[in-house]
């Protein structure tokens, strides 16, 4: 077995996975949880939170130079919205969902999101009738842990009926895209390790939109699979980027998305969250899977990673009865605080809990 499909055990799992969400408390209370931890590793190293993030995304000045700028840290900074949608009813038989639940889980999530009066105001924030929308889903996992389909066709239905982009500038794709969107871009050089790689033109070229719809899993048990990760089905050398050493993917994925062609037109973020995997991965495991039944929304990639991030922490420390840490997704999302791309910080994310049926 690979270094990517072997999950790092960190002792015994104890107890049966609990179905059913976690409240929105329960999420706030690992964050809290989370800040506390950080806090306590920063004293004993004689650091502020802030400086000991820094230190956990060491080198951001050097990222600036390369021209990913970080946002200077702000007395007040600003503060990302997240919502978090479940429903008791969404899933059905063998993986599947159903699809007008989903449908108004996403357009629910969306209002809640932008604070429109109506879901078609909302998606018209989203969408404009001469855009070319890419809807970039992981179809990784087939048949049973890959992001639902019924998320690509509700995104795709509401962007055509309420902001009146043509269906056929909507495009659902993963790795597999049809010419001439298959082709690569110029080469693009990512600063820590001067790895280069390249998008498909799809992003760089003809996408005027993107909408970035991923899976939450755990990925070799301490990395994450979600809105940052999607973004490996878009380059041409994916392997190049393995595995969750620190200066590898925990600072490749958000340096990644901080490319302009993905930073300035992903207008949406959807993580699949109705079916997690909390443990192990990226192969499915029945025994650390569990029915959720949520979609996390939001417009900032670090954020809804890191709420999907707290949702796994938090189940993970149900089912162990104690801390269970992602380290290396905890350095992504901080990363990618760091870089300026969004926010991870449990005081910059406004979360807002939606709970439908």
């Amino acid at each position: 077995m690979s270094r990517e499909h072997a999950a790092s055990r960190d002792g015994p799992v104890d107890g049966p996975p609990a179905e059913g969400p976690l409240s929105a408390a329960r999420i706030a209370d690992a964050f809290a949880r989370w800040g506390r931890s950080v806090d306590r590793t920063a004293a004993s190293r004689g650091m502020t939170r802030r400086e000991f993030l820094e230190h956990l995304g060491a080198g951001a000045a050097g990222v600036a130079a390369a021209g990913l700028a970080g946002r200077a840290a702000a007395e007040a900074p600003p503060r990302s919205r997240v919502v978090v949608v479940t429903h008791p009813e969404v899933l059905l038989r063998q993986y599947r969902a159903n699809p007008p639940l989903v449908r108004q889980m996403v357009d629910r999530a969306l209002a809640e999101l932008l604070g429109a009066a109506t879901e078609a105001d909302a998606w018209k924030q989203i969408g404009r009738a001469d855009d070319l929308v890419a809807i970039k889903h992981n179809s990784i996992g087939w048949p049973t842990l890959h992001s639902h389909t019924e998320i690509n066709d509700a995104v795709a239905a509401q962007l055509a009926a309420h902001a009146r982009v043509k269906p056929d500038r909507i495009l659902a794709v993963d790795r597999m895209l049809p010419p001439p969107y298959h082709e690569l871009s110029e080469p693009f050089t990512l600063p820590t390790r001067s790895l280069q790689t390249r998008l498909r033109r799809l992003y760089t070229d003809h996408a005027t939109a993107i909408v970035n719809v991923s899976v939450l899993k755990a990925h070799a048990d301490q990395g994450l699979s979600a809105a940052l990760k999607n973004h490996l089905g878009s380059v041409n050398n994916p392997a190049a980027y393995h595995y969750w050493e620190p200066d590898r993917m925990p600072r490749s994925l958000p340096e990644l998305n901080a490319l302009a062609p993905l930073r300035t037109k992903t207008r949406l973020c959807i993580v699949d969250a109705l079916r997690p995997l909390y443990a192990g991965g990226p192969i499915d495991d029945p025994e650390h899977r569990w029915d959720y039944r949520g979609l996390i929304v939001g417009t900032d990639p670090v954020a809804v990673t890191a709420v999907g991030l707290r949702i796994l922490e938090a189940k993970r420390a149900e089912v162990r009865g104690k801390e269970w840490p992602m380290a290396a997704a905890r350095q992504m999302v901080a990363y990618g605080q760091e870089l300026g791309l969004g926010q991870a910080d449990p005081a910059r994310i406004e979360l807002l809990e939606v709970k439908m049926g």
